[in-house]
C-alpha cells in the first residue's frame, strides 16, 4: 500500500485532517525526492573514487618506469662520455703520429679487439655490418699503400658510428635467428623490436637474458608506426613502446 494511500484513508477515518494529510505527504515526498537525490550523488562519489585509484596507480607505475629509465639513461651517458673522451685523446695522439708512430699499430689492435668485444656483448642489431666493418679495418690495418693517419681516422670513424647508434632511430629488414624475414626497430639502444611481415608475432630483444621475449599483440601497431617514423614516411610523434627489464 503506498504512503499516498494510507494518508487518503488516515483523512477519510478522521484521524487526519485533508490539509494535514497532504502536507504530510508533500513532506515525505520532498525527503524521498533528496533521499534519492543524495544515493545518486553517491554512486557518482563512489565512481569518482574508484577513478582516483586507478589513476593513483597508474602514476605509481608510471613513476617506477620513469626511474628505471633514468638510471639506465645515466649508464649510458656515463658511457659516452667515456667513449668521447677517449677519442679525444686519441685525435691529441694523431696530431703527434711522428713521435707515436711505434706505439700507434698496437694501439689500433687493441682498439678494434675492444670495439669488436663491445658489438658482441650489445643488443644484436646489423650484427652482420657492423662486425664486417670491424673485419674490415684489422684488413686495412695490414695495407702497406694506406698511411697511418688515414688508418687511425678511419678506426675512430667506427667508434664514431658505434657512438651514434646511441642517438638515433632506424628500422631495416633481415633475417631472424630461424631464418624468417622481418622488420626490426631500433629505439637508440634502449630497444630492439622485430615484427613479422604479417605482423602476427611481435618480439622484444632482452639484454639481460641475451635473447628475444615475445610481446602482446597490442604492441604491434606502435611497432610498426616506429617503423613509418624511421623511415620518414610518418611524421614523428611518440610511441607507446614496451621497454626491456619493465613490466607493462
Amino acid at each position: 500500500m503506498t504512503i499516498k494511500r494510507i494518508f487518503a484513508l488516515l483523512s477519510m477515518s478522521g484521524f487526519l485532517s485533508l490539509a494535514t494529510a497532504n502536507e504530510l505527504e508533500t513532506n515525505l515526498s520532498a525527503q524521498q525526492g533528496e533521499l534519492d537525490q543524495a544515493k545518486g550523488s553517491q554512486v557518482k562519489i563512489d565512481k569518482l573514487y574508484e577513478q582516483k585509484l586507478e589513476v593513483v596507480q597508474d602514476t605509481r607505475e608510471a613513476k617506477a618506469e620513469i626511474e628505471q629509465l633514468t638510471v639506465y639513461n645515466r649508464q649510458l651517458t656515463s658511457i659516452i662520455s667515456d667513449q668521447v673522451a677517449q677519442m679525444a685523446s686519441l685525435e691529441e695522439q694523431i696530431q703527434n703520429i711522428e713521435v707515436t708512430q711505434q706505439g700507434i699499430m698496437p694501439l689500433m689492435e687493441r682498439m678494434l679487439s675492444s670495439l669488436d668485444q663491445f658489438i658482441s656483448l650489445d643488443t644484436p642489431f646489423l650484427l652482420e655490418e657492423r662486425q664486417e666493418r670491424v673485419a674490415n679495418l684489422r684488413g686495412l690495418l695490414l695495407s702497406s699503400k694506406v698511411t697511418i693517419s688515414e688508418k687511425f681516422r678511419r678506426v675512430l670513424e667506427a667508434f664514431q658510428i658505434e657512438i651514434e647508434y646511441g642517438r638515433t632511430i632506424e628500422a631495416y629488414r633481415g633475417k631472424d635467428a630461424q631464418g624468417n624475414v622481418v622488420d626490426f626497430l631500433r629505439v637508440g639502444r634502449v630497444g630492439l623490436y622485430a615484427l613479422d611481415l604479417d605482423e602476427s608475432k611481435v618480439r622484444i630483444w632482452n639484454r639481460s637474458i641475451a635473447a628475444w621475449e615475445e610481446l602482446e599483440d597490442q604492441y604491434a601497431s606502435a611497432i610498426e608506426k616506429g617503423i613509418k617514423i624511421a623511415r620518414k614516411q610518418s611524421a614523428p610523434s611518440l610511441l607507446d613502446l614496451k621497454l626491456p627489464g619493465l613490466k607493462g
